[in-house]
Order: C-alpha cells, then structure tokens, then sequence
C-alpha cells in the first residue's frame, strides 16, 4: 500500500508505540505483525527474558542476536516522515487565510474545514486525495474551531458519545434528542484538564518513588559489594586453603547470582521510569481534548499497575547480609576451618556486639536525631560496625562512633514518618538485636485533656496553671487549688489528688527523690512534700509575695523562685529554707525584671528567666550577674510576646510559651521552629513540661481554654 492511500485509514494512534506511548523510533515489527519501537522491544527482553507481545499476549523467544534481524516497518517510516516534515511546515493559514485542517498530500495544500476542503472532494479531480488531518489549536493550545464548520467554535461535548461540537453540527441535536449528556466545551475541557492533571500528578509521585527506589538501589549494592570484599578477605587469611578455595567459589556463585537479579530488577525500575515520563508528555499533551477520556483512564490504569510493583517489590531479598557460620557448633572460625566438618558462607564477628536493651524498639518524632547505642565484649576501633536507616525503598544515612571501654553510639535521623528499621552489621552479619525498630511519629499536636474543671472538686473558678511529670511516667496537673490531677501521657485520667491542707498550688517542680516542690499562691510562698503530697516544710513565709516558677540546681541544692510581685528571682537552699541571695531587681533596662513568671538552669548553671513584663528571654550567670537577651521581643516566629514559661529539654534546647504559641530554641536561643500550629488552640499557655525523651514530646497548661495540650517536637 502506497503512503497516500495509507493516509486515507490512518488515525494518529496508528503512530504511536504501545509501550512507550510516543511516536516510534526505529519501529520493528514480531511475527504476529504487531509493531514497536526497536529499544522498547530490546529493553522489555532484557528485563523479562522474552518478548510478550502486549497487544496480542503472543510470547516470541527473542534474544539480544535477535533484535538485528527483526523487520523493519518501512510503512510507518515513510508515514512518520510524511507526517514529521507536514507538522514542522504546516502554515498558520489555509489559502483562504483561514486555520488549516487538513493537508493533500497529493497537491501538498494545506486546506480548511470549510469550503476549501468542501471543494476539494467535490472536484473530480481532487476528490480522491489522500488527506491528513491536522490538529486545529488556538494560541493557547486549546481547540477553537469545529473541523466540519470551520469558522465556527467548538461549543459543545456530548459525553455519551464522547465528542465535541458546534452549533450547526446535526448529531448535537440528536443528543440533546436521545437525552445524552450535553455539557459546554469549556466545562468538558476544564474537568478533563482537571482529571487530566490528577493523572501527571500521579506519574510524576510514582517517578519520584522509582527515583528513590534506584538511588536505594545503588547505594545497596555498594554495600552488598563492601561485604562481599569483606568476606574475601576473611576467607583469605584463613590457613586452610582448600576449605578457602571452596568458599570463595561459593561465595563467587552467591555473586553472580545475587548481581544479576539486582541489575534485572534496576533495568526494570529503569524502563517503568521512562514510562512516566513519557507518560507525562503524553497526558500533557492530550489536555483540551475531552474526546481523549478513553485513552486518559487506559494511562492512569497502567500508572497504578506500575505504582503497585513498586510498592509490592521486597528489596530486602535481593541485599540480604553476606554471611559464614558453621554448619556444626563451632566458637571460632580458624578452628572451623582447620576441622574435617562442613560450613557455609557465615561470620561470628557480630556475636561480640549487641544492641542496649532499651534501644531495640524505640518511638521518635520526624526529624529528631536519636541515638542507638551498642556494646562489645572486647574493645576495637568502630570501623568494625556498619549501620544504615531504611524504610521502605527510603535509606538515611547513620553516624558510627566509638566511645572507648567497647561501648558504641549510632546517631540517626529520620524524615519521614512510618516504622523503619536500623541494621547493624558487624562485618558482613547482623549483631545482636538487629534491626533496631524504629517507630516514626509526625509533629505536632497529639493528644487534649479535655476541660480540667470537669476533674476538680476545688476552686472551681481557677484554670489549669502547671504541669509535672512523677516518677510514674504520668502527668500531674495544678490549677490554684488543692485538687492535684493525675493523667497518663494518652490523656486519660488517672486519679485525684487531694493535698493534706488548703493550699492553691500554682507551679510545680519533681526531684528525683520523688519529693515535690510546689508554690503556693494562698500561703505566698514554697512548699517541698513527700511523694504523699505530706508536708516536709516551707519557706521564703515573709519574703515572698508572689511566688511563681521555681527550679532546682540538684548539685548546689540552689532553690530558685521567680516571684512576679518583687520582680526578681529569690535563691534559697531547698535543705532548710535559707536565703542565699536574688537575681535581677524591678525595671527595664538590661539584667532588670518586670513580673518574671518562670526560671530554669542551664546544664553550666546559667540561669534563664521568662521576663513577662519586659516581653523577653534573659540569662544570668550562677551569681546572679547578667549575661545577655537570649530571646527578644516581637509577635513573630522566634520572638516572644508576653513569656510565660520557660524550660530546656534533654537536647539543650529551649522551649518557651508566651501568649498565644509554643517555640523552640536552642541553647543559644536561636530559632529552631514553632511548635504548635495556629489552629492547635493555644491560647494563653502557662506552665510547660517535656514528658518523652523518644519521642520529644511536651505537654502544655493551656490557661486560656482551662485545658491540656500535648506536642510532638
């Protein structure tokens, strides 16, 4: 068949490849007469070991020799060029100076839809002219005109009949006559683009998840290669050499074995990467056009089969440790070797190590540095120890130190949420307790206590003022009244707390000895109890005329009081009630207070005062002289407005609450981030308290709402 009469059968999906889905390249035909470009062909045989014909389902045995000799489709060659050189010289006007939609390739006349074309196929001369029709497209590639009308706009989309019309177009009429569903041109195109949209997007994650996926795979199997050069060298050194001659030829087995199914499975990864991409273009290229619904959901089909393998395929298989242990009980390898007994490829070198008991499973936030620490029967430099963090097809890198006395830490760090799991290898195996669990929570809020009024017995009028974490791991929570209430860190309550006598407990401090210290606002000044809330004494009576935060230097044994009315922070010691002095005093100038509301201590024993009246973060050295603004005033993120609390979590860093947010800094008080988010409901939040180590999480006394607010940080 000539390329004229060709044309007159041809559609434009005629030309397109159907595993690629672009125009072919080097188009290739199989014996079932079905055509390809020649590199999807070669790619699909190298992935999958034949040729499976994916519009018929016919299997062909292909090999690489093969490919050379496959027939070449001169037919949809000589159409493509036809097709290429029509597109690359089609004018912007017919001869008639309206927009071309068709060209003769006979008379090479680029024609309109209207009476141009009308008086082509009525002149006997032309009218049988092979014609190809071109895509009409305004300037901004959606379609302006009716083919048939050509001076008129496409107005309408019949959906039933998936096409596209204008006013004078007859069957219109019939579907608006046999009720089919009849939407305006512009709506079809805006909900195809939509869905046209949804479909890139799609794509595009699933690349992005093929991308990752590659990347894990190359830096795997630069590891598996790292062992497979380790166990080498084991073997080498070892003074049986047939034993070793044997093993390594195991061990060369392993090899080939394991790295040609690891390259299959990139090439594969690979090529369904290019299939996003040209799938991409694809869609791209298809918006404006609603007729192509059809083809649309045929793509977003194959894009969740292709994202389905991705997430199906366990990787895990494919890098598994390289391993030598006997087959029998041995203690050591060199004896193993020097011993008429079996063995395979195994190492004993990871039975000397072995993960800290609390660290086999452990729960962090996104983000949050951790460390996971080991420990070895025999002290050795920590090159010996290799780790990686992998979730998924997602790998993040891990910190080997050795810290002397055969104890190691293994810092690390995950920014996606999920349950991941950290491997250590010593050698080429798993120590003990490998892989550590690693659970991954997300930021932010996580639990409410609901009102606190509904727990109270007492004082009903006040909110909830401080919070403290007991030696339980429970929540206590004060509100300027004896009612002391107990909730675990889920939020549910626990018990009621009744102190011994009237008191109002405003702020609280736990020792470590379980003995409480709190301020009370009816006695106007400190109180320290047992751990059943019995009194062991009292002071600052007659100092104090307002006392609020407190903190305690557990070496000194330093009591310090911010007391709001006197503007300044009292130092007591805690053993028997003696004043040792006062940091700051009354104004605004620098080191000066003006109702500080909360103190805490550095590590070095700085002290850090939450200066409310000031609107700012101060720092005093041990002897109360002043040292520098850790945070300054403002309303923004990383200033502070009204501070009402500050403390310092395990990390060193600084978390404060002031009117309406929670921050973080550290100790430098430098902006880490907020904590909270705006629609969390803080609103005036008092007394704070970090709860959890792993995962960083801090409870709040929410004053404002009379609640309980509980972050991830």
């Amino acid at each position: 068949m000539s390329v004229s009469k060709a044309l007159q059968f041809m559609d434009k999906k005629d030309l397109e490849c159907a595993i690629c889905l672009s125009r072919f390249q080097q188009p290739k035909t199989l014996n079932c007469m079905h055509t390809y470009c020649l590199q999807c062909i070669q790619k699909w045989v190298e992935t999958h070991g034949k040729m499976k014909c994916p519009t018929c389902g016919q299997e062909h045995d292909i090999t690489k020799g093969d490919l050379k000799n496959l027939a070449s489709n001169t037919m949809i060659s000589k159409l493509l060029e036809y097709v290429m050189k029509t597109e690359d010289q089609k004018p912007i006007k017919c001869v008639c100076d309206n927009q071309p939609a068709y060209h003769c390739s006979t008379c090479q006349l680029y024609l309109c839809g209207g009476n141009c074309i009308k008086q082509h196929k009525a002149v006997p001369l032309t009218k049988d002219h092979s014609l190809y029709t071109l895509d009409i497209k305004g300037q901004d590639g959606q379609p302006t005109n009716c083919q048939v009308h050509c001076n008129t706009p496409l107005e309408y989309y019949c959906s039933t009949c998936n096409r596209s019309a204008c006013e004078q177009c007859r069957y219109i009429i019939q579907c608006h006559q046999n009720l089919h569903e009849v939407i305006p041109m512009l709506t079809a195109i805006e909900e195809f683009n939509r869905d046209a949209n949804e479909v890139v997007k799609l794509a595009q994650e699933t690349e992005n998840e093929l991308t990752v996926k590659l990347e894990f795979m190359v830096k795997s199997k630069l590891l598996f290669k790292s062992q497979l050069k380790l166990s080498r060298k084991a073997i080498e050194t070892q003074e049986n050499k047939d034993k070793s001659k044997e093993l390594i030829l195991d061990l060369e087995k392993i090899r080939t074995e394991r790295e040609d199914a690891i390259d299959s499975k990139f090439k594969d990864i690979d090529s369904k990467r290019t299939e996003m991409n040209n799938t991409m273009a694809t869609v791209n290229s298809m918006k404006n056009k609603p007729e192509e619904r059809d083809a649309l959901g045929f793509h977003k089909t194959v894009i969740n089969a292709v994202k389905d393998m991705v997430l199906a395929t366990d990787f895990d298989k494919l890098f598994q440790k390289i391993q030598i242990t006997p087959n029998t009980p041995c203690a050591h390898f060199d004896e193993l070797m020097n011993t008429d007994c079996t063995f395979k490829i195994t190492t004993a070198d990871s039975m000397m190590y072995k993960v800290a008991d609390n660290d086999k499973e452990i729960t962090v936030t996104k983000g949050q540095t951790f460390v996971v620490k080991v420990s070895s029967l025999q002290e050795s430099d920590a090159c010996r120890l290799a780790a990686t963090l992998i979730y998924s097809y997602r790998v993040s890198p891990t910190k080997v130190e050795y810290d002397g006395n055969g104890e190691y830490k293994i810092t690390g760090t995950c920014n996606v949420e999920g349950d991941w799991q950290m491997k250590i290898t010593a050698g080429a195996a798993h120590i003990k307790g490998s892989p550590v669990k690693v659970k991954v929570e997300p930021l932010g809020l996580v639990h409410t206590i609901g009102n606190i009024l509904d727990y109270k017995e007492h004082n009903k009028t006040e909110n909830v003022s401080d919070l403290v974490l007991d030696r339980d791991g429970c929540i206590l929570v004060s509100s300027y009244s004896k009612d002391i209430l107990k909730f675990n860190q889920s939020g549910s309550f626990v018990a009621r707390i009744q102190m011994p006598k009237d008191v109002e407990v405003n702020r609280m401090y736990q020792m470590n000895d379980g003995h409480m210290i709190y301020s009370d606002f009816l006695s106007k000044c400190v109180v320290m109890c047992d751990d059943k809330f019995q009194e062991i004494r009292s002071f600052g009576k007659g100092i104090l005329k307002f006392p609020i935060g407190l903190t305690l230097h557990k070496e000194t044994r330093a009591l310090y009081v911010a007391d709001r009315n006197y503007h300044c922070v009292y130092k007591f010691n805690v053993d028997d009630g003696r004043l040792l002095g006062k940091v700051g005093s009354e104004g605004g100038e620098l080191g000066q207070m003006k109702i500080p509301q909360s103190v805490t201590l550095t590590m070095e024993g700085h002290v850090i005062v939450a200066d409310f009246g000031n609107r700012r973060i101060q720092m005093f050295d041990a002897s109360g002289k002043f040292m520098r603004i850790l945070v300054d005033s403002g309303k923004g993120d990383g200033k502070v407005w009204g501070p009402h609390c500050v403390t310092m979590d395990m990390d060193e860093n600084i978390l404060v609450s002031s009117n309406d947010k929670l921050q973080l800094f550290d100790k430098n008080g430098v902006f880490i981030k907020r904590i909270d988010c705006e629609y969390d409901g803080l609103y005036i939040p008092l007394g704070i308290t970090v709860i959890s180590e792993r995962p960083r999480r801090v409870a709040v006394a929410n004053n404002g709402k009379n609640n309980v607010k509980i972050f991830n940080y």
